[in-house]
């Protein structure tokens, strides 16, 4: 069996293994990920401030609403319970 130079051996090796290396990604900076960072925090501050917006709006439609309130007279209509309860449920339906 015939034996190569080990130099030569050797050289493939490390330029193998220095290729490999090159072909790795780099790992992000410290920059990097302080920009990344900070945009987080800009698109989290979008988002508190549209939260703000919403719960406003809703408070003003609230508040431009009043409560739902309906005095209906039921006659001698048929029901359960006493006449003078302080809140009545009324069911509609249609019986076609």
């Amino acid at each position: 069996m015939k034996r190569g130079k080990p130099s030569l051996s050797i050289g493939l090796i490390l330029t193998c293994l220095l290729s490999a290396r090159v072909a790795w990604p780099q790992q992000p900076t410290t920059e990097d990920l302080k920009k990344e960072i900070e945009a987080v925090k800009e698109g989290l501050k979008a988002i508190q401030k549209d939260i703000q917006e919403i719960k406003a709006l809703l408070q003003s439609r609230l508040a431009a609403a009043p409560p739902a309130s309906v005095v209906l007279d039921l006659g001698k209509n048929a029901f359960k319970g006493e006449r003078t309860a302080k809140l009545t449920l009324v069911e509609f339906s249609d019986y076609q």
